[in-house]
């Protein structure tokens, strides 16, 4: 009997420091993107997009953040080149249900609504998802400490983050000192990397209480050979947001 007691506390010890880790895990890399500025700001961005054989292509966008109540919302504006010039997602994310986004193309006059859970979703031409765009993390996703380990000279917590959903996982690198995100790499449901996405020199943004956006962003599609980099040339806060700014007209019926 005293054995039984003995394994039953073992085992819950196990079991409640295993439920801290995981705690732990989750409220690092949620805050790591708390820091980050994601609402009531607008970005500017250069995005160069790379084939697997190594030709690029060149696009200019804006991306707004806003908040409005409960609901996120997210609006990446395309200014350059020409043939997609004036193409604008929106994507709208709830507290209790699933995000929407939603397409207008110059093109066609009308606008295109899907489910934000179609994580393939590129911004149209380039290796960029859609979701690195969205602040919201799914509650059910788990959370799991790794090693800790240097990336690019910065000491680094490896984070491993699971959704029910998807078959793969991916690992997160956090920054020890700051507590930023730097990494995130995409594995498949046999383990192997098929996708990274690196952030690289923070800036802070004015008159937005401490928050933080990274200058560079890149992304890799291991599997293709195909990778984007984005360069932000400016960041600004919003003052005032307008739902309406963020509300997609078509032009033809």
């Amino acid at each position: 009997m005293k054995k039984i007691i003995i394994l039953l506390c073992l085992t819950f010890s196990l079991f409640s420091a295993s439920a801290t880790d995981t705690m732990e895990a989750k409220k690092l890399f949620e805050h790591s993107t708390q820091k980050l500025s994601l609402q009531n700001i607008r970005l500017v961005l250069d995005l160069e997009t790379f084939d697997g054989k190594g030709n690029c292509k060149t696009k200019e966008l804006t991306v707004s953040y806003a908040q409005f109540d409960d609901e996120r919302k997210v609006l990446i504006e395309l200014l350059a080149p020409e043939n997609v010039m004036g193409t604008k997602i929106v994507t709208t994310d709830y507290p209790d249900k699933k995000g929407i986004i939603e397409i207008y193309m110059p093109a066609t006059g009308r606008v295109q609504k899907i489910r934000a859970n179609q994580r393939n979703l590129k911004i149209i031409g380039t290796e960029i998802p859609i979701e690195q765009f969205k602040s919201a993390i799914d509650k059910d996703f788990e959370f799991t400490f790794l090693e800790k380990t240097d990336l690019n000279d910065t000491h680094c917590q490896k984070i491993k983050i699971q959704s029910p959903e998807e078959k793969g996982y991916r690992i997160a690198f956090v920054s020890i000192d700051k507590e930023q995100l730097m990494s995130i790499e995409q594995y498949d449901i046999k383990g192997k990397l098929v996708g990274v996405t690196e952030f690289s020199n923070y800036i802070e943004v004015a008159n937005s209480n401490a928050k933080f956006f990274p200058q560079m962003i890149l992304v890799k599609n291991l599997k293709s050979g195909k990778s984007s980099d984005l360069k932000v040339r400016q960041v600004n806060h919003l003052s005032q947001v307008n739902s309406d700014d963020f509300i997609l007209t078509p032009t033809q019926s």
